[in-house]
């Protein structure tokens, strides 16, 4: 797996970004450009070909191409795809590629903050970055030549974000040293498991600890309780639901993140976020598309 890594002391340079949306045999041109482009697949299975590394990139998925580099589609998708991309330089001229292990140890480096981005990779069903994404596609619809400012700010937002998401356990250690390997092995199954209906009780036992102990230890290591830390989860998956999926109801998406009352759903996503989920849904609505 190769990593690229530079300098984050400067936003990166935002060129362009788009959404696009195919519904069948949909093949990417060849061509090698002068910028990298982030491409994150939505719905379908995407399949390209970068240098000699070939990606069947599915739903969740993604991609990272490098300047000048040849890619093209290996094979017509079948059905329906869609997919957000983006184009951008780094200002900075110390990029470098590197693999998984200097990776890590660059991470964790203190003192100087960086963009690590791998090559490919699975977001989660709750990351932040499809949430980025879409703001990323609706400031650049909605304020047209004069965001490039904006625009920048916020594709580097989403860049370390994805840097984050990727090193996500180094960044537990790195946040505090006393977190127990055991916390971060549950805050991480967390993440992975938002939906689950088990109790504070069934967790604790599930990890083989007491109730009140886990409870205790959870919250000095993450400064909130499970509960909150699994709603916080599930309201960021809701999240990612309405900006991507406009079909789904209210109801639908509370039940796709565990919370089968439609009602419950609403107050706990204002309380979170201090807006509806209509509102949500309805704030980052317009996107740049092409097909």
């Amino acid at each position: 797996m190769l990593y690229l890594v530079s300098d984050a002391s400067r936003p990166v340079r935002f060129l362009s970004a788009g959404s696009l949306t195919n519904e069948d045999q949909f093949l990417h041109a060849k061509r090698a450009i002068q910028s990298y482009e982030l491409i994150c697949v939505a719905k379908g299975t995407l399949h390209i070909q970068a240098g000699q590394r070939s990606y069947a990139l599915g739903p969740g998925q993604f991609v990272l191409l490098f300047p000048e580099e040849c890619h093209f589609g290996t094979q017509p998708s079948q059905g329906e795809l869609s997919f957000h991309w983006t184009h951008f330089h780094f200002d900075s001229d110390d990029s470098a590629v590197c693999d998984e292990e200097q990776a890590s140890a660059l991470f964790l480096e203190e003192g100087r903050p960086r963009y690590i981005l791998p090559e490919t990779g699975t977001l989660s069903a709750n990351s932040r970055v499809n949430v980025l994404f879409v703001q990323l596609l609706d400031l650049a619809k909605r304020l047209g030549d004069l965001s490039a400012m904006q625009c920048s700010y916020a594709q580097s937002t989403l860049l370390l974000e994805l840097t984050n998401e990727c090193f996500f356990r180094h960044h537990l250690m790195q946040q505090s040293e006393k977190i127990p390997l055991g916390m971060a092995d549950l805050m991480e199954w967390l993440q992975l498991n938002f939906d689950t209906s088990l109790s504070v009780a069934g967790i604790a036992e599930k990890f083989g600890y007491h109730p009140s102990y886990l409870t205790s230890v959870f919250k000095r290591c993450s400064g909130c309780t499970i509960t909150e830390y699994r709603n916080r989860q599930r309201i960021q998956v809701a999240k990612n639901l309405l900006t991507s999926a406009p079909k789904l109801s209210l109801a639908e998406i509370g039940s796709h993140v565990g919370i089968g009352d439609e009602k419950y759903f609403m107050r706990l996503f204002k309380r979170y976020e201090g807006i509806t989920a209509t509102a949500y849904r309805e704030a980052f609505s317009r996107k740049p598309m092409n097909r």
